[in-house]
């Protein structure tokens, strides 16, 4: 039988907990949400919502309400306890798999509606009458459809056992198009 345990956190843990859901901003989520996926990623066990709740001084609604989100997201697990109502959750562990889902779920967030509306206001009379207008929309269309385009091809890649193939392309295009933005760990003699 499941026994709930009290959990203590290293101030590394804490820390990186705290600084993960100050950056949530930035990825168009909520802190809470940040907070309780890297609770669920520092941590080396799974949790149950109790300890979540204890943890991080959240009420038990609004950790109910993210542990949904995360999972939905594909960022968290769920598992369910036989012979209980309780339920654990844990992090996904394939850093890679999560950078590829926060991705993903940002596009479907974010870039399919602008899509969208941008289909809409080419189809309108006012602006397809005004040459101006059009060809505007237009450069916005062709410069999310190459976003789009680069996202698809890389989040497979991402995702693969074929990652040293793809970090390999990056340095790459880094070389050709400039160090300015080097990758993390890349080094100036990498070759690509």
């Amino acid at each position: 039988m499941y026994q709930p345990k009290r959990i203590s956190l290293t101030e590394s843990q804490n820390q990186l907990i705290e600084v993960w859901g100050r950056l949530a901003h930035s990825w168009g989520v909520g802190p809470t949400m940040a907070q309780i996926f890297a609770l669920l990623y520092v941590y080396p066990e799974p949790l149950d919502s109790d300890a979540i709740i204890e943890v991080l001084s959240i009420s038990r609604g609004n950790v109910s309400i993210n542990l949904r989100k995360l999972i939905e997201w594909g960022l968290i697990h769920k598992i369910d306890l036989p012979s209980t109502r309780r339920s654990l959750y844990t992090a996904e562990r394939d850093i890679w798999l999560i950078a590829s889902n926060i991705v993903r779920k940002r596009f479907e967030r974010e870039i399919a509606p602008i899509n969208a509306l941008l289909s809409e206001l080419l189809h309108r009379p006012d602006v397809q009458a005004d040459t101006h207008t059009q060809a505007s929309l237009h450069q916005i269309r062709e410069v999310l459809s190459a976003v789009n385009m680069v996202t698809q091809l890389a989040l497979p890649i991402m995702v693969t056992a074929d990652r040293d193939r793809f970090l390999k392309i990056l340095r790459h295009w880094q070389k050709r198009f400039g160090d300015a933005n080097r990758l993390p760990g890349s080094v100036s003699g990498d070759s690509g």
